[in-house]
């Protein structure tokens, strides 16, 4: 709890300061309630106006939970979707629910194998103008120093290792078979 020094009240009345954060991005109830403790509001008054706002449909955890899962469905993991949400203080069930209707397993795996591709194509490029640029060998195989790259985005992203220890074993594959159709020795 909060100890003010002085005894005057804030400026801005709690509805006044709910609705100015809700005008810059949708906020989670857990989210509006912490900032308006921080601003020093009474709980009474904090419980009030959380509730017209959800009744006003200013607030709604479950859609913005889907709103969230479904916007980074491209490019965040499942895993990666749920930290984001639980640290947005949304309850369990409503994250679930969220993410069993955006995520299914499949989807994550070639969602997971796109990026990396793109990302092999990006690296690759990257690689051979430094190589190109320095006029001297590295000293790290390029397919190794790719996959390392690739490996350490997709992690960031949030995607289990053994998915992409799947996804650049594939991409891997993928290329050997390319190169050896090329090569008609």
């Amino acid at each position: 709890m909060m100890i003010h020094l002085t005894s005057s009240k804030p400026l801005k009345s709690a509805r006044e300061v709910a609705l100015d954060c809700l005008s810059r991005r949708a906020l989670t109830h857990y989210e509006l309630k912490t900032r308006l403790m921080e601003k020093g509001y009474e709980s009474s008054e904090i419980s009030e106006v959380l509730e017209k706002m959800e009744n006003l449909g200013y607030i709604n955890d479950q859609e913005l939970a889907l709103t969230v899962s479904q916007n980074r469905l491209r490019r965040y993991s499942r895993r990666r979707v749920l930290q984001d949400l639980q640290n947005r203080g949304l309850v369990s069930q409503v994250i679930e629910q969220a993410l069993e209707a955006t995520y299914s397993s499949g989807d994550e795996f070639q969602q997971c194998l796109t990026l990396a591709k793109r990302w092999w194509v990006q690296e690759g490029e990257r690689w051979d103008q430094k190589v190109h640029e320095k006029d001297s060998k590295r000293q790290v195989p390029r397919d190794l120093w790719l996959q390392q790259k690739v490996a350490r985005k997709l992690i960031q992203r949030g995607y289990p290792s053994d998915m992409v220890r799947k996804v650049l074993y594939q991409i891997k594959t993928t290329n050997n078979r390319d190169d050896e159709t090329l090569d008609p020795r």
